[in-house]
């Protein structure tokens, strides 16, 4: 049996392989947004993409699955660009089964997604949407967003909330420069 990766090795393959993603202007909405507990979205995002590696390497399964393409879909998975907690007269009802959807169609906008990456992403909240992903890629996102959506919904941590900067003072700052 080979070395498995250490935490920085992960971390690293993440950086690299999902350089364009996070460096993406639009992943700064993501900065700006909550996503479970005092989470924000970007971070959630990252805990899925490394989470995701760590459980390929554990099962042994780099024969088989595509590593840039795990990872770009594990950073995308919740691309929805939105505050799903803000008021919006509820549109955002049904948030929970729509927003894979929505994920895809924003990273398709922005991004070249292969045939695994585009299914991972639409996919990746099986069961709570019918569809199951056809990839292991897919599998491994779901299970990573289920694992870490899990803990940062139940840590203690969740209670002391940073402020965040507003996704209004965002647009303007950049609009600014």
């Amino acid at each position: 049996m080979g070395r498995l990766l250490t935490r920085a090795q992960i971390q690293r393959l993440v950086a690299k392989h999902g350089r364009e993603v996070i460096e993406h202007q639009h992943m700064q909405i993501e900065r700006c947004c909550y996503q479970h507990g005092n989470v924000t979205t970007f971070e959630h995002s990252i805990r899925v993409a490394c989470l995701a590696v760590w459980l390929a390497d554990r099962a042994h399964l780099w024969y088989r699955v595509n590593l840039r393409s795990l990872i770009r879909a594990a950073l995308l998975h919740d691309y929805f660009l939105y505050d799903w907690h803000d008021w919006d007269n509820g549109q955002h009802r049904w948030h929970g089964f729509t927003h894979g959807h929505a994920a895809l169609m924003n990273a398709l906008k922005d991004f070249d997604l292969n045939d695994i990456e585009r299914n991972s992403i639409e996919n990746h909240m099986f069961p709570m949407t019918p569809v199951p992903p056809a990839y292991i890629e897919g599998y491994l996102v779901t299970l990573s967003d289920k694992l870490s959506a899990t803990a940062e919904t139940f840590s203690f941590d969740r209670f002391n909330k940073p402020h965040l900067p507003s996704l209004e003072a965002h647009i303007k700052h950049r609009v600014a420069r």
